[in-house]
């Protein structure tokens, strides 16, 4: 019996699998550092995870510099207002949610109008997961896809309703970690360590998993330069 595994057995492809992921997450969260640049980032990660999904056996760091670099300016374009309509809906959301609360605790003539906030932060919370749905399809589009923003934009919209099973799990992957650390505050350190190790990373690898046959698809159809 040898000492160490072989490139082709399970255990090796495995521990290589889980050292992408690393790189991948540790390259992913330095490219978001200055905020700007995360869509960029975020882009570039769908890239390799992408290919990771796809068992293309991709070189990490070149791979994820390689659409960093190409889709940084693209991504400016819906980047900003991404960030700015996510904050927006965030406050919005916890200033409603703070409304509501202290509407039925007042009752009476308050009742209304706590009432109203909850509905109106049920509203933002839906165009919250509307957005966030969006991108998740906007991410591999944008990475594997050469075309114009509003394209891009688009599609992601038809996709997230037309593959609305994918989009649900996608969904839970990628805000479950965002809920453990906003309802569980005895699991934050835990979460946190998640976030900073493996998370975006292997967020984006498993929600490229589940694309993975419609990515195929398109790509059959329309093969992408870049």
């Amino acid at each position: 019996m040898a000492l160490f595994p072989g490139p082709d057995s399970p255990a090796y492809r495995a521990w290589s699998a889980a050292a992408d992921v690393v790189i991948l997450n540790a390259l992913t969260l330095a490219g978001c550092l200055p905020v700007v640049t995360a869509g960029a980032s975020l882009t570039a990660c769908a890239r390799v995870a992408g290919e990771m999904a796809a068992d293309d056996d991709p070189a990490v760091a070149a791979t994820w510099w390689r659409s960093f670099r190409l889709n940084l300016r693209q991504s400016l374009a819906w980047w900003l207002p991404v960030l700015v309509l996510l904050a927006l809906g965030v406050w919005e959301y916890l200033l409603l949610a703070d409304g509501a609360a202290m509407g039925h605790q007042t009752g009476g003539q308050h009742g209304g109008g706590g009432r109203m906030s909850g509905a109106v932060s049920g509203l933002v919370l839906a165009g919250g997961v509307l957005l966030v749905s969006t991108l998740i399809w906007l991410l591999p589009l944008a990475a594997f896809f050469d075309a114009p923003l509003t394209r891009h934009l688009s599609n992601a919209a038809r996709l997230a309703v037309g593959r609305l099973g994918i989009t649900a799990l996608a969904l839970v992957i990628a805000t479950a970690p965002v809920a453990v650390l906003w309802t569980v505050p005895a699991m934050r350190t835990a979460a946190l360590w998640f976030l900073v190790l493996i998370g975006p990373a292997f967020q984006t690898y498993l929600i490229a998993l589940l694309q993975r046959s419609t990515v195929a698809g398109l790509t059959a159809a329309a093969p992408a330069p870049s």
